[in-house]
């Protein structure tokens, strides 16, 4: 599907948005309860339609989509659980720093993700062996495998199976949001930086960090747009059938009004995330929104939105979450201040 027509871009998104309805709004609470098979299910049917490795070229037995489709469809996915979106963001992320030859033995279906961690402070690569560790990696734990992308004046992406000596991955039980993309807490002693991933667990390849970064933050936002939207949607229906002294509470002056808020968020579309600093601005301005949109969404609720059984603050902890991936939100804007200097 490179160069995708009109046509195919629109069949992609109806594919993403049937299947977020379908089957990823009614697992939702099943799959922040942390329910191992149900992530493993939905995995299943997004690998079928090919969202797993939808940035490798066809020749590679990928679906040779473009950024910018596999982010519209992101962003429809996230609409029915932002987890599942951010594990096929940082799947795609995964593949796209690795060598093709790399990538394309690892098997369709597999889940890997993307962990990006920073030279020095998190992990060291010293005489081909890659030490440290990384606390709160999201979506990690479960996988068939990582790609460390190592940032620093050498970068690197590093591949390591799951079960290789020396990698350690344990469920990090204090992840709040985004639970359908479980963090795991990681320990690596000795790993081979210089393996090919075909003969053993491990391989590893320049990174164009500033890009693999660009991907993760243009990623995060369309997630929190979907998130978003989602919360958005369920106020309005919520505020449209609650009757509260005789009138339905979209009624009330205060209501309408974060529906209106949240309705003007919306409507502005999310810039081209093409560099860096597009993609740090697209990143801070959708999450910021959609913690805005979702704190809105549980006061329209009441007192039911602060249930689990309503699925809103769910909503907002999602929310919150895209403000912290792939770094917070502050030094984020740090980093856009300094690139708005140099």
């Amino acid at each position: 599907m490179t160069g995708a027509t009109a046509v195919e871009r629109a069949e992609l998104l109806e594919t993403a948005r049937e299947l977020a309805r379908r089957e990823l709004v009614p697992r939702a609470a099943a799959l922040d309860a942390g329910e191992q098979d149900v992530l493993a299910t939905c995995w299943r049917q997004l690998a079928e339609i090919g969202l797993d490795r939808a940035l490798l070229a066809e020749e590679h037995g990928g679906s040779g989509l473009s950024v910018s489709d596999l982010l519209a469809a992101i962003e429809e996915l996230a609409a029915g659980e932002g987890g599942i979106a951010l594990c096929v963001l940082l799947a795609n992320a995964a593949l796209a720093t690795l060598p093709s030859e790399h990538a394309a033995a690892i098997p369709g279906g597999a889940r890997w993700a993307l962990v990006p961690v920073r030279s020095g402070a998190e992990a060291t690569v010293s005489d081909g062996r890659l030490e440290g560790s990384v606390a709160s990696a999201l979506g990690a734990y479960g996988t068939e495998g990582v790609v460390f992308a190592v940032q620093g004046d050498r970068p690197a992406s590093i591949a390591v199976a799951a079960g290789t000596p020396g990698l350690e991955l344990a469920r990090d039980e204090a992840q709040m949001g985004l639970r359908a993309a479980p963090a795991a807490s990681i320990g690596l002693t000795g790993i081979d930086a210089h393996a090919d991933l075909t003969q053993s667990d491990g391989a590893s390849a320049p990174a164009d960090a500033g890009g693999v970064l660009a991907l993760l933050r243009a990623g995060t936002a369309a997630i929190a747009r979907g998130i978003a939207r989602r919360a958005y949607g369920m106020a309005l229906e919520y505020a449209k059938a609650r009757r509260q002294g005789g009138v339905a509470i979209i009624e009330h002056d205060a209501v309408s009004e974060m529906l209106a808020a949240m309705a003007v968020r919306l409507s502005c579309p999310l810039p081209a995330a093409a560099g860096a600093a597009a993609a740090l601005a697209a990143k801070v301005a959708a999450s910021d929104a959609a913690v805005a949109s979702t704190t809105d969404a549980v006061q329209v609720f009441g007192g039911t939105g602060y249930m689990r059984e309503t699925g809103i603050e769910k909503l907002m902890r999602d929310a919150k979450y895209c403000q912290l991936f792939p770094e917070p939100n502050w030094v984020a804007q740090d980093e856009l201040m300094r690139l708005a200097c140099d």
